[in-house]
């Protein structure tokens, strides 16, 4: 058995994992979704200041709180640079970890300078009067036909804040087992990117027929590939 702990990204919360959890839970595994602070149902706790360094301290606190040791991390998009953070803040209670279509961090790097020239004008594009990004257009994330009103209805604004916080120093990218899922059709040019940079590092990577948001687009390939890479015998260094 296995203890995920799973880490949403941006505009989301932890409700995004929901057909994840019964589907792991079958297979005997142990599975955590929390949300971030001013995040889905927390919206209404939202502060301008949220940023990267809250998410980190959010799911450290949660680990310890739970009593979590042995973890599988799963980190999808934004959420690897919290992931990435955590491993560094907290190796000894993570065993590996599973980047979903997740960026990469760079150390003492942003989101925004990982992403690029086009991510910063879309952030532009997107900015509101509070200190807030409005989600991107549900097709963005990969999701069409009657799911998309249902996940366009939970989306919540993102602070700006998160996405220009820099990596809390060096990234290690070698401190824990990290695997890559990448989604054949996601639109993200630098999340596609992100792909090619764990083969150069030599992380497993794995392919999913899928766009952004495998956990609703094809939640049984995901669970299947999850509880794969998250064999007992795949143990830390």
């Amino acid at each position: 058995m296995a203890s995920f702990l799973f880490v949403h990204g941006a505009f989301q919360g932890g409700w995004v994992w929901r057909n994840i959890r019964p589907l792991l839970h079958n297979r005997g595994h142990a599975v955590h979704t929390p949300t971030l602070s001013g995040c889905g149902y927390l919206f209404s706790g939202f502060r301008p200041e949220l940023d990267l360094t809250t998410y980190v301290k959010d799911m450290a606190s949660y680990l310890d709180i739970e009593d979590l040791d042995e973890v599988v991390l799963v980190g999808h998009s934004y959420s690897g640079m919290i992931c990435g953070a955590l491993m560094m803040l907290q190796p000894q209670r993570i065993r590996q970890a599973i980047f979903v279509d997740a960026v990469i961090p760079q150390s003492n790097r942003s989101f925004v300078d990982i992403a690029g020239k086009q991510f910063e004008q879309m952030l532009t594009q997107h900015r509101l009067d509070n200190e807030l990004i409005r989600p991107w257009p549900v097709q963005v994330f990969g999701i069409d036909g009657p799911k998309a009103a249902w996940f366009e209805s939970r989306l919540r604004p993102f602070p700006q804040q998160a996405f220009h916080t820099g990596f809390p120093g060096r990234f290690d990218p070698a401190i824990r087992p990290i695997s890559y899922i990448t989604c054949r059709k996601t639109m993200s040019p630098f999340i596609r990117e992100a792909a090619q940079k764990a083969a150069e590092l030599s992380w497993p990577v794995h392919e999913l027929d899928s766009a952004h948001c495998p956990m609703l687009a094809c939640p049984e390939a995901l669970t299947e590939l999850l509880a794969t890479i998250a064999q007992p015998g795949d143990t830390a260094p």
